[in-house]
């Protein structure tokens, strides 16, 4: 692989020379390095015989692509598939080393072939490469590397066409299908330890299935008791509690415990009036429900209210949020506007947006929240210590009468699901804003999306198709 120099006279040139093959040897070394992981049991024991690295680092440099890929494919035969399952950690760990080793003008180069490696975006496949000939041999590399880790992570990956864009390849296929009688599926929540999935529906339950450790899912327990659709709930942190949020009806606390026994323990409302939405406090001992006259309340586990604030504080749209540090609530105070605000000292900020909002989403650090418009985009906004900031804009689906949710999903919630009025979910890596895929699988709008927080390479979606679809 030839690398990037500019020329100059004299003693300059053997300057650039130097420096040439000083960022080629850092190449190698980097290359070499992640290549180990691929030929190292976890104790360390060799699985390559004979000098099979070196000769494949010889032939990637020397452009000979096609005989490189036999070479690797024979270093890494007698690789054991449970070894390689380590291997994403692997390659994103040393190929990091390598771009910190090497020069701004490699580290481009190998950061553009790890994002096509781990997940191919079309955006930079379809532009002309700033790399001139040398695009062929990425495109070799990328190609060949997604080979062998299909073949050795026993991963078969659905192939989804997106006419519009170009051809991708979907990170998830649909491993299981959830049905029953529950109607359609409006709200899914998976617990925070990953063990169970709620799901919210038209026919006024709650279902709660627990994933195996095979990664199936149990037969549902059904929560009865709500007299309109369910639209909203959230898991208490310790995973042992769930709040549920009848439509302009009552917030009901149920018993989660590890033996099944599911039973509604407390129901929080007012006369008159009709809840909205719900949220935990992160300490757990209080919780926080929306009222469709604009209020919050703040109650205890006993269902006493303990705070009251009024002042179109909320709208008729569920959504409700407390920050990571505990001290503000988050919620839709104007369809165009978000409020945060600190219950202990009255200060309020707000996210003001040019369309009307449909729903948000937290990420899992709390840092950050993901915000779907009427006008069919999402908007991520930075809500850390410096206040709101917006940082990036997704668009592609097909929104026009229903509340679709979306949420962050992938390892480090490195990308963005959304459903839609298409019977599609729609999936963007993060960072770029670039649609990597349409996910098809059901037959009606697709509501809501949610991301198993501890399997991150599970997504599970629900729609008014009465399923609830489980990727993988």
């Amino acid at each position: 692989m030839d690398l990037p120099s500019t020329s100059s006279q004299g003693g300059g040139n053997e300057v650039v020379r130097s420096n040439t093959v000083l960022k080629k040897t850092k190449l190698v070394r980097g290359i070499k390095s992640l290549l180990y992981s691929l030929v190292y049991d976890r104790k360390g024991k060799s699985l390559e015989k004979g000098p099979g690295i070196d000769l494949f680092i010889e032939q990637i440099i020397d452009g000979k692509c096609d005989e490189s890929l036999s070479t690797l494919l024979d270093i890494c035969k007698h690789v054991d598939k449970k070894s390689l399952l380590i291997l994403e950690h692997k390659f994103y760990e040393k190929v990091k080393e390598a771009c910190t080793a090497l020069g701004l003008e490699i580290a481009e180069i190998v950061r553009k072939l790890s994002i096509l490696t781990v997940s191919p975006s079309q955006n930079f496949c379809s532009q002309q490469s700033i790399f001139g000939p040398r695009r062929k041999v990425l495109d070799k590399m990328r190609d060949l590397l997604i080979e062998v880790c299909r073949m050795y992570m026993a991963r078969d990956i659905t192939l989804v066409t997106n006419h519009q864009r170009g051809g991708e390849e979907a990170p998830y296929r649909i491993i299981q299908k959830l049905r029953g009688d529950m109607g359609e599926v409006w709200f899914l929540k998976f617990s925070h330890n990953g063990k169970y999935l709620a799901a919210s529906t038209s026919n006024r339950a709650v279902y709660v299935w627990e994933v195996l450790e095979c990664g199936g899912f149990s037969v549902p327990s059904k929560l009865e008791g709500h007299l309109e659709p369910v639209s909203y709930l959230t898991w208490r942190a310790n995973d042992l509690e769930l709040l549920t949020c009848g439509v302009e009806e009552t917030v009901k606390r149920w018993n989660i415990p590890p033996t099944g026994d599911f039973s509604c323990v407390r129901t929080y409302g007012k006369e008159n009036l009709g809840t909205v939405s719900c949220a935990w406090a992160p300490d757990g001992v209080s919780i926080f429900t929306g009222l469709n006259d604009g209020s919050i309340s703040m109650w205890n586990l006993q269902g006493e209210e303990v705070r009251f604030w009024q002042d179109s504080k909320t709208t008729r749209i569920a959504d409700l949020a407390v920050t990571r540090e505990g001290t503000e609530l988050i919620s839709i105070s104007e369809y165009d506007t978000i409020l945060l605000f600190d219950w202990e000292t009255g200060n309020e900020s707000f996210i003001h947006e040019d369309e009307n909002i449909v729903s948000f989403s937290r990420s899992e650090d709390g840092d950050f929240l993901l915000v779907s418009m009427s006008n069919r985009e999402l908007h991520v906004w930075d809500i850390g210590l410096d206040g709101p900031v917006m940082l990036l804009t997704y668009d592609g689906i097909t929104r026009q009468r229903f509340v679709v949710r979306s949420c962050f999903c992938g390892i480090d919630q490195t990308l963005i699901a959304s459903g839609s009025e298409d019977s599609k979910v729609y999936i963007w890596n993060r960072e770029t804003g670039v649609l990597m895929c349409t996910l098809e699988g059901h037959s009606d709008v697709v509501n809501c999306v949610a991301s198993n927080p501890v399997r991150t390479n599970m997504l599970a979606s629900g729609s008014d198709d009465c399923t609830i679809a489980i990727w993988g």
